[in-house]
């Protein structure tokens, strides 16, 4: 009887370890997708729903040690990053493309992701979230893509 009791707390303490959000430490997030969630500035900004006009819109993609790509509701995207230490960041990002956003919200939402996705910021994640911060309480969530 103790025997099962003791095989059962044992599979139950893995259940809860193995779900635990922790916090990863490395470089792993490089070789995944992940898209936008929001934007913080002040206020919070969540990832436009609805129909986009570039395909793959608010996808932050890693395309080598320097290069990255991100796409916004209707331009071409991405920029340069260098790690400088562990957990912390250098972004320069802007947009290839210049057709202009009729829809406002996108447009602001666009917008407030290129302020705030830029310079020197810090870097957590976990499995399935890819958090930026920078000064002044900016903040950028990705969650990963599946």
């Amino acid at each position: 009887m103790k025997t099962n009791q003791l095989i059962l707390l044992l599979f139950s303490s893995l259940f809860l370890l193995s779900n635990c959000k922790k916090e990863q430490i490395g470089t792993d997030f490089l070789h995944k997708e992940w898209k936008v969630k929001s934007v913080t500035n002040g206020s919070k900004y969540l990832v436009p729903s609805g129909k986009m006009f570039r395909e793959e819109a608010y996808i932050l993609k890693f395309v080598n040690d320097s290069i990255f790509n991100m796409n916004t509701s209707v331009n071409y995207g991405g920029g340069e990053y260098q790690i400088i230490s562990e957990g912390n960041i250098i972004i320069n990002s802007g947009e290839w493309t210049m057709v202009g956003n009729t829809n406002e919200f996108q447009r602001n939402f666009d917008e407030q992701l290129l302020l705030l996705f830029n310079g020197a910021m810090t870097y957590s994640y976990t499995k399935n979230k890819l958090i930026f911060r920078g000064e002044q309480n900016r903040e950028v969530v990705f969650e990963r893509r599946k």
